[in-house]
């Protein structure tokens, strides 16, 4: 048996099938809105599960197309709805799902927020037609649930769908905080974001900064002592300067903890409904880089990872897609760019330019978007109205789990591979080679050839920006404080990396990737000649 769940954004569709299943599934369910991007499949038993994007009142999205083709096959549609708004969200529902075409059951969620009277008026509604409505708190849902609902699941009648749209169910607003004032509101909630996501990191830096001490007194030195008779070539790959070892650990000490606590943020942002309030009151500001208050959500998933928000772009309207990932591409730095930078700022003696880095990245993105999108028709936005709620620890768990993984098993390899890699043509002269032919580039904007190969290992990884640790951070350290902004600053923003740009074109189109990667090439050059001119009138 093949089972849809639809729902609005936020209604707690995915929460619902994590309480539902017995087995973990690969999934990050939230209540944040469109934290569902694509339809996501489990099997449990016999039966099949398919837990859809959510839809936003008012506006046409890339997965509410893809949703009604792909739903077409199934047995049975379960509701979702917020009973705390429950009239306008069934009404937006039997109008892009008629309740006739199959047998259904609907599940009414937010129960502990519901008053007594709604409660009884849904309850009497149940009881005198027998209908599959099911009320509860999704947060708190027994894997025995799902057979009840299967078994009891109909079809319903045209009269049926009409009266439960005349149902009289009181309409539940949170208390009004702050993000929801009219003019502070969205400063507010500005200032939120921002110590939100400078916290992370700072406590990365206060943690990695005494580690990498203790590691490289420790393990490196001695790991170096020990290969002392052995063969150069193993030595150069080994602890060089872009040694496997040598930068590995460096990676894996500044990186690991941003990766971590990034992904707690975001989870505890996003699972205490607390984004969905920033983002509806930052949809005025964002409205004039041709944005909406929704297109923030998979921008700030971007500082986790880049490929993950712009798949979660799907749930932007169609026609501010395209700005929304560009505003990605650009300035949304992933949590292996934001250590990889932290680390050489941090080598350098000068961790205080991570702050302008990340105020500039972020303020030249959204310059960037507007310029470049400039013609966007910005649609109205709906705003969601949620709650604020205590996330639970095993939630937050669950949630970092993947982080955890996708660190561990694909973003550490894949570095150590540059590494390897930039060891090998450091030894057969090939890095001299590699300089040269970045040279054209780097003399127009005014920098050192030696960024070179951090430079080509950023197309690829952003985590490549640390081959600036060169020689164990000794290159960084050389490196003037102006220049080096400029070499992170450009390592960062000239294209997306590799991944990244593979992501866009399937999601878009090869030329839509092409075009997006050249704009942004201009643009970071762009900034980087004005950086450096800038700097030269200072000095």
């Amino acid at each position: 048996m093949k089972i849809v769940l639809l729902g609005l954004e936020s209604s707690g569709k995915t929460t619902l099938l994590k309480g539902l299943l017995q087995k973990k599934f690969p999934t990050q369910g939230s209540n944040v809105k469109g934290s569902t991007s694509t339809i996501l499949e489990v099997n449990e038993n016999q039966t099949r599960y398919m837990d859809t994007p959510g839809i936003r009142i008012g506006s046409e999205l890339v997965s509410s197309q893809y949703t009604r083709k792909k739903i077409k096959s199934a047995d049975q549609y379960w509701f979702i709805v917020r009973g705390t708004h429950f009239k306008e969200e069934i009404e937006v529902l039997t109008e892009v799902f008629p309740f006739e075409d199959k047998p259904i059951a609907i599940i009414v969620s937010f129960e502990d927020k519901m008053d007594q009277e709604s409660l009884n008026e849904l309850n009497d509604f149940k009881e005198k037609n027998k209908f599959p409505l099911f009320i509860m708190d999704t947060r708190r849902v027994d894997s025995r649930v799902g057979d009840k609902i299967r078994e009891l699941a109909r079809s319903v009648t045209f009269a049926e769908s009409v009266e439960i749209n005349n149902l009289r169910i009181k309409k539940i607003k949170d208390l009004k905080s702050l993000f929801q004032v009219r003019i502070l509101g969205p400063y507010v909630a500005l200032i939120t974001l921002l110590v939100i996501y400078s916290l992370p990191i700072f406590l990365a830096y206060q943690f990695s900064k005494r580690v990498e001490g203790i590691v490289e007194s420790t393990i490196v030195n001695s790991l170096i002592r020990w290969s002392g008779g052995a063969p150069e070539t193993l030595k150069t790959v080994l602890f060089g300067d872009f040694g496997i070892l040598s930068l590995g650990f460096y990676s894996f000490i500044w990186a690991f903890p941003v990766v971590i606590l990034f992904g707690l943020a975001i989870a505890i942002t996003e699972e205490s409904g607390l984004k969905d309030q920033i983002t509806d009151a930052l949809d005025p500001l964002m409205r004039k880089v041709g944005l909406t208050g929704q297109d923030l959500v998979p921008i700030i998933n971007g500082f986790g990872c880049n490929v993950v928000a712009i798949q979660s772009s799907r749930s932007c309207n169609i026609c501010t897609r395209k700005n929304c990932i560009s505003v990605i591409s650009f300035g949304s730095a992933c949590s292996y760019q934001l250590g990889a930078s932290l680390s050489v700022f941090g080598a350098s003696g000068h961790i205080f330019l991570i702050i302008p880095y990340i105020f500039i990245l972020i303020l030249i993105s959204l310059i960037h978007g507007g310029i470049w999108n400039k013609k966007t028709l910005v649609p109205m936005f709906k705003k969601r109205e949620t709650f604020l709620q205590w996330p639970s620890g095993q939630t937050l768990s669950y949630r970092l789990k993947p982080v955890l993984s996708q660190f561990l098993v694909q973003a550490m390899p894949i570095f150590l591979i540059i590494c390897l890699v930039a060891s090998l043509f450091d030894f057969l002269g090939w890095m001299e080679i590699l300089k040269e032919f970045i040279t054209p580039l780097l003399v127009v904007i005014g920098l050192s050839t030696d960024i070179a190969p951090a430079f080509v290992a950023s197309l690829f990884r952003k985590d490549g920006i640390l081959l600036l640790n060169e020689g164990s951070g000794i290159m960084a350290e050389q490196i003037a404080v102006g220049e080096l902004f400029i070499a992170v600053f450009l390592c960062s923003t000239f294209t997306a990396c590799l991944v990244t740009l593979v992501k866009i074109m399937k999601e878009l189109s090869f030329k839509e990737a092409f075009l997006l990667a050249g704009k942004q090439m201009i643009t970071s050059i762009i900034s980087v000649i004005l950086f450096s001119i800038l700097l030269s009138l200072y000095n």
